[in-house]
């Protein structure tokens, strides 16, 4: 019995799975402490063992240098197009991160942050209700599926052992960035409005009545007031987040075409 090994396709999947090794640690639910590291290694591989045919046949001038110095700097360029790509996806999960933090902060929820001992960092209340629902509605829209397109698509425009422009998906990512705060602030406008129309509401009634105490009774009225339109608003909440993701397939190729 003879067995036959590729050399090309051993590398090219390889050079895969670093790719998506970095990828998956940077996914939603996948990058907290609770998911073992073997599951992400073993989630990168897969992908790579059964992306790198296709890709060696979509390629088939691919020049594999199986140099120490080729391997090292493929190595490295898989791991800044890798971080490139989870950054891009998760631009979406910062902005409803950050949503949630101005809500909480509007509410008075932001001096009973709880401890996450999965990200080991204090998060809000209202923030990480905001990215639960978001990690839901990234799977229920199917968004998924544009990321597995978008691992074959990075290696088509971005191929393994070939030359590629990672500085130009960096300052791509750069100018998206400033999409998280626009983004965060339209999630958060209808509690914020609502909320900001109580307080002045209540700023009237002290003005009137300067024997009530707006300390006492500010407070539950605006927490009751805020829950309820955090709870109204959570149909726009929806409507806003599903519109995003379902442009995340656009603003996956713009980062590979950047790097192209």
């Amino acid at each position: 019995m003879q067995f036959e090994l590729d050399i090309t396709l051993l590398a090219m999947t390889a050079a895969l799975a670093v790719r998506f090794g970095v990828l998956a640690a940077t996914l939603p639910l996948l990058d907290i402490r609770s998911v073992p590291p073997l599951w992400r290694v073993a989630l990168a591989v897969s992908f790579a063992a059964a992306l790198a045919p296709g890709i060696v046949k979509a390629l088939p001038q691919a020049n594999v240098s199986l140099a120490w110095p080729s391997l090292v700097m493929e190595a490295v360029r898989s791991l800044v197009v890798g971080a490139l790509l989870g950054f891009t996806i998760n631009l979406v999960f910062t902005a409803v991160r950050y949503a949630g933090s101005i809500v909480g902060m509007q509410i008075g929820f932001s001096i009973v942050n709880s401890y996450d001992p999965m990200s080991n960092s204090q998060v809000s209340v209202i923030s990480q209700l905001y990215y639960l629902l978001a990690v839901l509605l990234f799977f229920v829209t199917g968004a998924h599926q544009i990321l597995v397109a978008a691992m074959f698509q990075s290696c088509l425009m971005v191929p393994p052992f070939a030359a590629g422009d990672p500085v130009g998906g960096a300052w791509y990512l750069l100018r998206e960035f400033g999409t998280v705060f626009t983004l965060g602030l339209k999630i958060a406008a209808p509690v914020v409005i609502v909320l900001l129309l109580v307080s002045a509401s209540m700023g009237v009634v002290v003005k009137t009545v300067p024997q009530l105490n707006v300390l006492v009774v500010g407070f539950p009225i605006k927490i009751g007031v805020g829950l309820i339109a955090v709870g109204l608003s959570l149909v726009y909440f929806r409507e806003v987040t599903t519109t995003v993701m379902t442009g995340m397939q656009d603003s996956l190729a713009e980062m590979l075409l950047a790097m192209h």
